[in-house]
């Protein structure tokens, strides 16, 4: 195998080092202002997806909801069943 800057490259699985890992931990920039400032975007991504399937879940529970109820029940809480969804009656 070709040996270039310490990288041994295979056809299939690409590039290795032959550096232990931990020779590239030493090697890699680990300052603690660094780690924050990644750590710092990922905590606000969690809790916006988070926040995101549950209120795509709780539209979903409503959906279904609706679905189940029977046309003069629609007609009862004002609603009736369209082609796209729910609207409001005219009535209202």
């Amino acid at each position: 195998m070709a040996v270039s800057n310490h990288l041994e490259c295979h056809p299939v699985v690409g590039c290795l080092s032959n550096s232990s890992s931990s020779e590239m931990l030493a090697q890699r920039p680990s300052s603690p202002a660094a780690r924050h400032h990644a750590t710092q975007g990922i905590r606000a991504i969690i809790p916006a997806t988070l926040d995101a399937l549950i209120a795509a879940y709780k539209r979903y529970q409503g959906r279904n909801a609706l679905h189940k109820l029977s046309d003069d029940q629609l007609r009862d809480i004002g609603l009736e069943r369209t082609r796209d969804g729910y609207s409001m009656r005219d009535g209202y």
